[in-house]
């Protein structure tokens, strides 16, 4: 381990509090805070620190920070081969990167091997700015789901990353914890205390499903919808896998309409389809032949139909049984 590389030019990992911070950064913090007491927390990364939040582990814990440069197949070999030993690995990077490139690995030697090794995405999702197409992840939920053991983690908040990175590290199995590139105000919490089902609007006969980044466009759907005069619930559910008991928390419901930054197809919508077999399903997220683009991020939300006016539009007509037919109908 000591002859890999510490790197310790990063920013402080205490921010202003008035800056705007990625979630990834919440996960590096919250993760340095519970290594105080946790001397098996390691974490590894692929040459992104100072982007993907392990910036923040790597200030306050410089001697279990492992700079595994751009090579994220041996990083994440190196992890499980740390697991194995008793350590309790995160390895970093950006989600197309880590998922992608490490796929194999991620395969046999965490899945198959059932390690306690969390892989941690931030870039997540179909945004990724002027990065494009090549650093963007709108199918990364899918990927990891396509494996055994491994649990999957969509955090909205700063409360949902500090409940998920708790809730890993008393656990013993594999997970993927992925984050978007937005930034938000260190206080900017989305309603409700954080719990695998939190209802972010009450529940009503329409109610929208979410997880991760598309939680905060369904919140922004429903409260667009409230001024027009059609309050619909939000449910947001921050844990992907292991799925919660969701029949439960949506019994009554008429109408369930499904968002997330994510494919339409492989992600929380695939799920819910299993779940609820023959029931029909609205899903609402990235077109199954969008790879990710440059550009803004609301003008791409736009053009997919997937900005807060779009998204209203589309849950109105449903709601009014229009002849509102989904360019790919989920069900």
């Amino acid at each position: 381990m000591s002859s890999l590389h510490v790197l310790s030019t990063f920013p402080p990992s205490v921010e202003p509090s008035c800056a705007r911070i990625k979630l990834a950064d919440n996960v590096g913090i919250a993760l340095s805070e519970a290594a105080q007491q946790d001397p098996r927390i390691f974490v590894l990364d692929g040459d992104l620190a100072d982007s993907d939040g392990a910036h923040h582990f790597a200030q306050r814990h410089p001697r279990r920070f492992l700079m595994a440069g751009i090579a994220e197949q041996g990083m994440v070999s190196t992890a499980a081969g740390m697991a194995e030993a008793g350590v309790r690995p995160w390895v970093f990077s950006f989600a197309a990167f880590l998922c992608c490139r490490a796929f194999d690995q991620i395969r046999i030697g965490v899945s198959q091997s059932r390690l306690p090794v969390t892989l941690v995405g931030s870039h997540g999702g179909g945004l990724s700015g002027r990065n494009g197409k090549t650093h963007a992840a709108p199918n990364d939920i899918a990927w990891m789901l396509s494996l055994p053991e491994i649990a999957v983690w969509a955090p909205t908040d700063a409360l949902d990353v500090r409940m998920s990175v708790s809730a890993i590290l008393s656990g013993s199995a594999p997970a993927y914890l992925r984050t978007p590139r937005a930034r938000f105000a260190p206080d900017d919490t989305l309603p409700g205390d954080a719990a695998l089902m939190r209802w972010l609007a009450p529940i009503r006969p329409i109610t929208l499903v979410s997880t991760g980044l598309g939680s905060r466009w369904a919140l922004e759907t429903a409260e667009r919808l409230a001024i027009e005069g059609l309050d619909v619930g939000v449910l947001h559910l921050p844990r992907v896998r292991p799925l919660p008991a969701v029949e439960q928390a949506l019994h009554g419901v008429e109408t369930v309409v499904i968002i997330e930054d994510h494919s339409r197809f492989g992600g929380l919508a695939s799920l819910l389809a299993a779940r609820f077999p023959g029931r029909e399903l609205h899903a609402f997220g990235w077109p199954p032949d969008y790879p990710g683009a440059s550009g803004d991020d609301e003008a791409l939300r736009t053009w997919h139909g997937l900005s807060a006016e779009a998204l209203a539009r589309a849950v109105r007509a449903i709601a009014d049984r229009d002849a509102f037919v989904h360019p790919e109908p989920f069900a």
